[in-house]
């Protein structure tokens, strides 16, 4: 599967919706496009309908995203996560961080 991008900006909310797998290729363009696209954002929802796989590259770029919007007085939610990335994330030790929401 292409990796891609779709950001849907609705006020002080940014929508992101990630198709395919977050690995050590891919992370960085997420990366990338959240870094330049959450300032003044309050609410980010990165959307993972389209995302079977999250590598540790991945989970840092989640990670950091979650740190930088706290930053900001921000709160981040991971939409619409498979059970294989929810145990990925639970064995990294991060859903005491992470807002998961079905």
């Amino acid at each position: 599967m292409d990796f891609n991008i779709i950001k849907e900006l609705s006020g002080d909310i940014l929508i992101v919706n990630i198709n395919g797998d977050l690995n050590i290729k891919t992370s960085p363009k997420l990366e990338e496009e959240l870094t330049k696209s959450i300032g003044g954002v309050k609410k980010l929802v990165l959307d993972f309908s389209n995302v079977e796989y999250i590598s540790s590259a991945g989970l840092r770029v989640v990670l950091a995203m979650e740190k930088a919007m706290r930053r900001q007085q921000g709160l981040m939610t991971l939409r619409h996560v498979n059970s294989a990335v929810k145990e990925i994330i639970r064995l990294a030790g991060f859903l005491q961080v992470m807002h998961i929401e079905d």
